[in-house]
């Protein structure tokens, strides 16, 4: 199957589910070719919300990581321009569902960058539920049920770049068998 645009899968990680008042504590993103569908490019940084040692050892541990690793990591302003300098805006989302891109929208928001990707995204969970209604899934389409389903291993679940990689393989899996 063919693509008009590249896809470009990201994760995230956040604070809490609030695009309000949570933060973006990593994100990560796989770009995959249009044509083929493998792996173009890939981003991963890990975001620094605050400078205060409490804080930084709360979303190390949150990560995985060591507080050193956070504490040398840009902030949410660099970050997106970061990931916006490696993919541009000509590529179409694709994640497991709307939150991410809602708080992906308030990061850019935050760095005083437009939000100019394609207003149409590719929802993993929809595509998922749809996939699992006509194959007779009988479970609610988690990243986890059809990790169980296609036989994929998550290692480690705090790692968005992880899921990510995941999410995309998922999602190939479902385009090649529908």
């Amino acid at each position: 199957m063919k693509f008009i645009k590249d896809l470009l899968f990201f994760d995230i990680n956040t604070t809490g589910p609030d695009t309000d008042k949570d933060n973006i504590v990593q994100l990560s993103a796989i770009l995959i070719d249009k044509h083929n569908l493998l792996e173009k490019d890939y981003f991963n940084v890990y975001v620094r919300v605050s400078y205060l040692d409490s804080v930084i050892f709360e979303h190390a541990k949150l990560l995985g990581i060591g507080p050193e690793d956070l504490r040398k990591s840009p902030k949410i302003y660099d970050a997106v321009k970061q990931f916006r300098a490696r993919f541009g805006n000509g590529a179409l989302l694709a994640t497991h569902n709307l939150s991410n891109v809602m708080f992906l929208k308030s990061a850019f928001k935050k760095a005083s960058l437009s939000f100019d990707y394609d207003p149409h995204v590719v929802e993993l969970w929809t595509l998922g539920y749809i996939y699992s209604l006509n194959y007779g899934l009988k479970k609610m389409p988690t990243l986890n049920t059809f990790l169980e389903y296609f036989k994929l291993r998550l290692k480690n679940p705090g790692d968005a770049l992880e899921r990510a990689r995941l999410e995309m393989e998922v999602f190939k899996k479902i385009v090649i068998e529908a």
